[in-house]
C-alpha cells in the first residue's frame, strides 16, 4: 500500500490498463466492455464471433478505432446480410470483466445454439507430453503481465502442442476474444490446435470455444460442473494442468 510519501503516479506504470471499450456496428450502438487497449480490432473480431453477429473475418468489412477521452471506439462496418440477421435478434448488452453474462436480457442470449463439434478420437500424443511441462513456458509469452500483472492469458497451441500466439487482458473472456479474433484475422484453422487459458475454465470460455471450432480448451483451473457438463454434450475436450500434478482430461485420454 502506498504510503503519504509515495505519490501514486509514481506507481501508475505498474498498473494494468482498462478502458471503456464501445463497440458500433454500422455506426449504431452495440456494446460497451471493460478491457485492456491491446490487440482492439481482434477482441472485436472475436467478440463479435462469440456473439454470433459473424460467422468468419471476412463478414467484416471494415474496422475503425478512435479514442475519446478515456474511451475506444471501435466502429465495425459488417455484410448486410450479418446486419440483418443482427437487427431481427438486436440486444444492448453492456460487459464487465466479471462474470461474463452481466446486461445479457435472456436466457437464450446468454445460452445460444451451440454446435456439436466432430467427436475426437484422440489427443495429438505430441500435445499431450508437452502438457505436463507446458506451465513453466507461459510467462515468456506474458509480456504485458510481466510489467503490471493481473492479466489473464490465452494461448494457441498448434498439434504438436508448441506455443504460437498469445493475447492478454484484464478480463478472461476478453482475452480468449482476442485469441479467437486473432485466429480469424489470420486464417488459422481452428480445428487444427488447442486454446489454453490461465484462469478457471467458466461456461463462458466453453460457448467461445465451442463457437470458434476449438477441439480443446486447457485451463490452469478446474472447471465448473456446468462447464465439463456442456462441453461433453458438444464434443470439447477439457483439460486441466493442475501445479503439481499430472493433466486432467474431462473426455477422451
Amino acid at each position: 500500500m502506498p504510503t503519504s510519501a509515495t505519490p501514486l503516479k509514481a506507481l501508475s506504470t505498474h498498473l494494468v490498463e482498462e478502458h471503456p471499450v464501445a463497440i458500433e456496428i454500422n455506426q449504431v450502438s452495440y456494446a460497451v466492455m471493460l478491457a485492456s487497449p491491446h490487440d482492439l480490432e481482434e477482441f472485436v473480431i472475436g467478440f463479435l464471433l462469440s456473439n454470433l453477429v459473424i460467422s468468419h473475418n471476412r463478414d467484416i468489412h471494415d474496422i475503425n478505432i478512435s479514442q475519446q477521452d478515456n474511451a475506444y471506439i471501435v466502429n465495425v462496418i459488417i455484410a448486410n446480410r450479418c446486419l440483418v440477421n443482427l437487427q431481427q435478434r438486436q440486444r444492448q448488452l453492456k460487459g464487465t470483466t466479471g462474470c461474463g453474462l452481466c446486461g445479457t436480457e435472456t436466457l437464450t442470449q446468454a445460452f445460444p445454439t451451440l454446435p456439436t463439434l466432430p467427436a475426437m478420437s484422440a489427443i495429438s500424443p505430441n500435445l499431450k507430453t508437452t502438457l505436463s511441462v507446458i506451465r513453466r513456458k507461459l510467462s515468456t509469452w506474458q509480456t504485458l503481465a510481466k510489467n503490471s500483472g493481473a492479466l489473464h492469458a490465452a494461448f494457441w497451441l498448434n498439434t504438436d502442442g508448441q506455443i504460437v500466439a498469445c493475447r492478454e487482458d484484464i478480463g478472461r473472456h476478453n482475452a480468449l476474444d482476442k485469441l479467437i479474433g486473432y485466429l480469424l484475422k489470420n486464417g488459422i484453422d481452428r480445428r487444427q490446435g488447442a486454446i489454453l487459458m490461465t484462469s478457471r475454465c467458466s461456461v463462458e470460455l466453453v460457448q467461445k470455444s465451442i463457437l470458434a471450432g476449438v477441439p480443446t480448451l486447457i485451463s490452469l483451473a478446474s472447471p465448473s460442473q456446468f462447464a465439463v457438463n456442456l462441453a461433453a454434450e458438444h464434443n470439447l475436450l477439457l483439460v486441466q494442468i493442475p501445479k503439481k500434478d499430472q493433466p486432467i482430461y474431462y473426455g477422451i485420454e
